[in-house]
């Protein structure tokens, strides 16, 4: 894969999160309030007040989204802003600004997740996110019956969420089959589970997928600050193409001129690639190609 389309690539699975507030193009309500200059909201309900249950789920990993997700997931991305917003990180992500369009108040981790293409159905994509200060602050039209206790709270343009920790998005007939697997009535995903149990917990970004199945059956993608402002890209690869991993051995040989370090270990059907930089070369390590 040339540098370009490594960029477009990873800019296209990484701002995911951007494109979100896009989808509300306004919406009726029952309440509207307002927030102070630091975006902390005012006079709004809390969640705990709100009619109906409450979804009550850690999601403090791409694991914990995926293991609230239907089955047939393909791909998923899972953001922790509180410690990306700390980091060089904070350059690969949506502003805190433009994420706090979302509920008004600020979006401190975001799970999102797709079945298929999203420009072909609506239905393939949904998220979750865990909000800072749980309340209800954004506009919404409830529904009047809930489904197995949860309620709807519209947002026009097919998009709902179901409150709780964390807030669920996305199209009712979406959240509802989250809802049946929370609710212990379908299956989950599991599809990565294998891949997963191969990774270390506490990435700030990361991301699996199966979508590609010319370079790997699945793989696993996590950025990480390390420390002494230095960052970590860990890629985890399940039954890597060969001509991948030559391209991979290539990029590795000569690395030390990009200012990257290499750590490539094979594990029967198991490849791990770590790339390794200090903050001054962090653009390199995140367009240095994978695939």
């Amino acid at each position: 894969m040339d540098k370009q389309r490594a960029i477009a690539i990873f800019l296209a699975v990484i701002m995911v999160g951007s494109i979100v507030p896009m989808f509300f193009s306004g919406s009726s309500n029952n309440a509207t309030n307002t927030n102070d200059a630091n975006g902390t909201a005012s006079e709004a309900p809390s969640i705990d007040s709100m009619q109906g249950k409450h979804i009550n789920h850690a999601l403090n990993s791409i694991a914990d989204g995926l293991a609230m997700s239907p089955e047939g997931i393909t791909s998923a991305q899972y953001v922790d802003f509180a410690k990306v917003n700390t980091s060089q990180l904070q350059m690969f992500e949506p502003l805190p600004t433009e994420m706090l369009t979302l509920y008004n108040v600020w979006v401190t981790t975001q799970f999102t997740a797709f079945s298929k293409n999203i420009a072909e159905d609506s239905d393939a994509v949904f998220e979750m996110h865990t909000i800072n200060p749980k309340v209800v602050n954004f506009p919404y039209i409830a529904s009047t019956e809930p489904y197995k206790g949860y309620y709807f709270l519209s947002r026009g343009n097919n998009y709902s969420n179901v409150v709780g920790s964390p807030m669920l998005l996305g199209s009712e007939k979406r959240l509802k089959e989250v809802i049946d697997v929370i609710s212990g009535d379908a299956a989950g995903s599991h599809d990565f589970d294998y891949l997963l149990s191969k990774t270390e917990p506490g990435a700030e970004i990361q991301m699996v997928s199966s979508d590609n199945k010319l370079a790997a059956d699945q793989y696993y993608l996590e950025f990480k600050y390390l420390e002494n402002e230095s960052y970590a890209r860990t890629t985890v690869y399940l039954n890597l193409n060969q001509s991948v991993l030559t391209k991979i051995d290539s990029l590795a040989e000569n690395s030390s001129s990009r200012g990257l370090d290499y750590d490539i270990v094979k594990d029967n059907n198991i490849t791990k690639v770590v790339v390794k930089s200090n903050g001054s070369n962090l653009i390199n390590l995140a367009f240095e190609p994978y695939s």
